[in-house]
């Protein structure tokens, strides 16, 4: 009985997920916004390596990326009060700092990439927020699962693209190229009409104490 029940809440999750517009829409962008920068954090010892400082300076650099994404993480409450241009922005200037820090083909690039981690951290904690908040079926930990799913298999695309990109061009391309779907999402945020004042996160969506915490480091 008790495994029916649970059957049928998932399958309530599912049907939210697809059916609900808010709801696909809000697990889309959290598999959009977590899943380049989630795979991009992968490769940014190469990147660092391609600065031409020694090996062993490449975990400084990477420490500063980390430091970036924990600011990110901090700032979660702040980014509450972003409204959906507010969240464009965001992301169009974490882009655009991305692709700029990893073109520049010098050390002090990677503090350029570390103002784009932060932003990117931010904005995934922003999107999994808003998720929580668009779910209203019971079936609350399906469609997490269903845009976890999404968010993995996106990063398999990644992957596969940033290979590609990479072998042809190097690290600092394939970085910039990965900026592009930020920048795409953000012009898609923009010119929604309407709503683009009201907060991307009604207040006390966070009120569970899960909702607004960082997503950890795949490093």
């Amino acid at each position: 009985m008790r495994t029916s029940s649970a059957g049928g809440r998932a399958a309530r999750g599912v049907a939210e997920a697809r059916g609900n517009r808010p709801v696909r829409r809000a697990v889309l962008l959290v598999a959009g916004v977590g899943a380049v920068w989630g795979a991009l954090d992968e490769y940014t010892p190469l990147l660092a390596r391609d600065t031409g400082v020694a090996l062993t300076t490449v975990p400084l650099l990477l420490l500063i990326v980390t430091v970036g994404q924990i600011v990110g993480g901090l700032l979660a409450p702040v980014g509450q009060r972003f409204g959906g241009r507010g969240y464009a922005v965001l992301l169009a200037g974490s882009a655009l700092a991305l692709a700029s820090g990893a073109l520049v083909g010098h050390p002090a690039g990677f503090g350029l990439v570390a103002v784009a981690f932060c932003g990117l951290q931010l904005a995934s904690v922003l999107a999994d927020a808003r998720l929580q908040a668009r779910i209203t079926g019971p079936g609350r930990a399906t469609v997490t699962s269903v845009a976890g799913m999404g968010t993995d298999l996106t990063i398999i695309a990644v992957y596969a693209g940033y290979g590609l990109v990479a072998t042809v061009a190097g690290n600092p391309v394939a970085f910039a190229v990965a900026a592009v779907p930020y920048l795409l999402i953000a012009a898609a945020l923009a010119i929604r009409p309407a709503g683009d004042r009201r907060p991307l996160v009604p207040a006390g969506a966070a009120s569970g104490g899960d909702q607004l915490q960082p997503r950890s480091s795949s490093r």
